[in-house]
């Protein structure tokens, strides 16, 4: 059975690598830092792409309140997220993922099939196997744009 997620952590830095970590831009690469710190700026909070390297590796003090609230925001995330005890942000979690029709549909269904463990874990392996799947037709389409745009047929 597939390990479960770790947590996100106690401190700021913690929380902010975490969501480096395990999120995922909309072709299923990790958002960079600069990137994140090019948008929140476009999004009118202004941060350098070292000040947020910083913040995520613990090597600067945690930031105002906007930056927190800025940041939260590009993620989806509460502001609260930052701030919230382990088992707390656990729960915040599990709202967030359930406000997502597709995953409530999907835990509702599993919670009225009554599954034993055996048959939890093929469910998993069968996410994981479509997450593969979709990894792989990602990156094939992206192979495919690159070559386009290094033939020049993508102009």
């Amino acid at each position: 059975m597939p390990e479960a997620p770790e947590p996100p952590g106690e401190t700021f830095a913690e929380r902010l690598d975490w969501l480096f970590r395990t999120s995922r831009d909309p072709v299923g690469r990790p958002y960079s830092v600069r990137y994140v710190a090019t948008e929140l700026t476009r999004r009118g909070c202004r941060i350098s792409h070292t000040h947020l390297s910083n913040l995520r590796q613990g090597r600067a003090p945690d930031p105002r309140r906007s930056i927190v609230d800025a940041i939260a925001a590009f993620f989806g995330r509460p502001p609260a997220f930052f701030a919230e005890q382990a088992g707390n942000r656990d729960q915040g979690d599990l709202v967030h993922a359930l406000a997502d029709p597709h995953i409530k549909h999907v835990a509702m269904r599993l919670a009225d099939a009554r599954l034993s463990p055996e048959g939890h874990a093929a469910v998993v392996a069968m996410i994981e196997q479509v997450q593969r799947l979709e990894a792989a037709a990602r990156r094939r389409r992206d192979d495919q744009r690159h070559d386009l745009e290094r033939s020049g047929a993508g102009d």
